[in-house]
């Protein structure tokens, strides 16, 4: 339990429109880095100010208050710069505004007048946001002020930084009736408008926003809520958080995980930030499986090797898993954890190079157990031990393989991983035309499109095919793009070589059977064939094991 404010306490506030926008504008709720910048587009902009307009309730906003963490939050919002956070956080705790981002800074820029533009404002106009929206009086919508300024013909425009405050209102409809003569409007439609304008500012000024805060110390409640709530659907990861808490002019955390992202390998680059977290904590000694520790924000404080140290072992790791197992892709790799426990291992040898025996021994043996399926820690713990005392000479675990390859044969099994690295280096494999390819190449260029569901589902069809057609029997080790051709080729021919047919585990019988019609009897047949290949890796993967502990 932390101390200073509750673990999590929860209170319901009900705030103006221009209260909660105030209170933005001088930085009682700030946006933390960890929020996305402002992405949204002219029409959801449009169709938010028309909810307020039409009294639909625009959502609830969520804020994190504390007196332990001060975040790095953004230096504006919208067009507003925003005063720099207070040293000590007040009585109340520092307040920030985890879920609302787009829809405050939408209603911010436009219904408060700023001093001037913000830095991120200051691009050039066909880049930068258009906070000029004005509500035309005579259509009765919101209308983009650069849009109305081409018009030909002049509109009964209302500013929309004067609806908060009815004096504003009234002395920008006074400047109206003084255009009346000059424009040709007459003095039943000024006072038309006129109520029209008071209506709108009546809504604008009764708005309420439901705040909901979120009272707490405990960062790991924090990190939890972080990843599970954002109203556009994009979960924030603990990386977002951690960038925040570490978060100093010199260092942002985010900011030098992307540029260390450069240096791995093609089909690497876009791995998921929490990785080079993973591996921090790993090398601290901490928990790997748990998010949100203050520890690791500590420690990375403290340390500033840290995420330097963590970077060059997944790199060095990454490259080896690319070249030597032939995982050109992240999304080929059987566990994350793996890599991060390989990483953190060989960052504690202190090693140029990496012990390939021990790591390659480890990493089949690992995979095929599937010891990491559920991601507890007390395994972790046990798999960092047996990978040291592999490099340093013991001998590896032994296991069994307990089961067949999965009736579902797709990505999200890390079995079906597995078996796609094992299947890249078989010998044999052949493209559409049957001239022999490397199954490496394949995964090199199409990653995982290149294990192809070769067959489509059938409509009709019995629920033992339906199944089968979603098995391994259905999967093949090709070019996606001549799939259409290698399908039409076993069914009418001409012939492949046995040779070829046997490296896609195609034997006579099969092909008889799908030449017949039957492709039910021709997956079924397929699979069983895979399947025994699999149990024979799996058994050669074993004695390889136990010839190296005899040497």
């Amino acid at each position: 339990m932390s101390e200073g404010l509750t673990a999590l306490a929860s209170e319901n506030l009900n705030p103006s429109l221009r209260s909660l926008l105030e209170d933005v504008q001088r930085g009682h709720i700030r946006v933390p880095r960890f929020q996305r910048p402002f992405v949204w587009t002219d029409n959801q902009r449009l169709d938010l100010l028309r909810s307020v307009r039409d009294n639909m309730p625009i959502g609830s906003l969520l804020v994190w208050r504390t007196v332990k963490f001060k975040l790095a939050s953004f230096p504006a919002v919208g067009p507003h710069d925003i005063p720099q956070i207070v040293e000590v956080a007040p009585a109340t705790g520092w307040q920030y505004l985890l879920d609302g981002h787009q829809r405050v800074s939408t209603l911010l820029g436009l219904l408060l007048q700023s001093q001037g533009l913000a830095d991120n404002c200051r691009a050039n106009d066909s880049d930068s946001i258009d906070w000029n929206i004005q509500y035309d009086l005579l259509e009765q919508d919101f209308v983009f002020g650069r849009k109305a300024d081409r018009a030909k013909t002049k509109r009964p425009l209302l500013p929309l930084w004067t609806l908060l405050d009815g004096r504003l209102v009234n002395k920008h409809m006074r400047e109206i009736r003084r255009r009346a003569d000059s424009e040709g409007w007459t003095d039943v439609e000024l006072e038309v408008w006129e109520e029209r304008a008071d209506q709108l500012s009546y809504r604008f000024q009764q708005c309420r926003v439901p705040i909901v805060v979120m009272v707490s110390d405990d960062l790991e409640l924090a990190a939890k809520t972080f990843q599970r709530i954002n109203s556009l659907g994009t979960p924030m990861g603990e990386a977002h958080l951690v960038a925040a808490l570490t978060w100093r002019d010199d260092f942002d955390l985010r900011e030098q995980i992307e540029y260390r992202k450069r240096d791995l390998p093609a089909g690497w680059q876009n791995i998921d930030e929490s990785l080079y977290l993973q591996v921090c904590k790993g090398l601290a000694g901490l928990d790997v499986t748990k998010a949100g520790q203050t520890e690791l924000v500590k420690r990375l404080g403290d340390d500033t090797t840290l995420l330097e140290r963590a970077s060059e072992a997944l790199r060095s790791v990454i490259i080896w898993l690319d070249s030597y197992i032939g995982v050109s892709h992240e999304e080929l790799q059987p566990y994350a954890l793996q890599v991060v426990i390989l990483a953190t291992v060989l960052d504690k040898l202190g090693k140029p190079t990496i012990p390939t025996e021990a790591f390659s021994s480890w990493f089949w043996r690992t995979s095929w157990s599937e010891v990491f399926a559920t991601a507890a820690y007390r395994d972790v713990r046990s798999e960092i031990e047996a990978l040291e005392s592999a490099v340093n000479g013991a001998s590896d675990p032994v296991w069994i393989r307990e089961s067949g390859l999965p009736d579902r044969f797709d990505f999200r099994s890390a079995r079906v991983r597995l078996f796609t690295l094992r299947l890249a280096k078989r010998k044999g494999l052949s493209n559409s035309a049957g001239q022999v390819i490397l199954g490496k190449d394949l995964l090199v260029r199409y990653g995982r499109d290149s294990l192809v569901r070769l067959f489509p589902p059938q409509r009709a069809a019995s629920q033992k095919l339906k199944r089968l057609t979603q098995g391994a029997g259905n999967r093949f080790l090709i070019d996606p793009d001549q799939a259409q051709t290698f399908r039409e080729r076993l069914k009418y021919g001409p012939d492949y070589s046995e040779e070829v047919l046997s490296a896609h585990f195609i034997d006579n019988e099969g092909l008889e059977a799908l030449r017949n019609g039957q492709l039910e009897d021709f997956l079924a047949n397929r699979a069983k064939l895979m399947d025994l290949w699999d149990s024979q890796e799996w058994g050669r993967q074993q004695e390889c094991i136990k010839l190296s502990d005899l040497i």
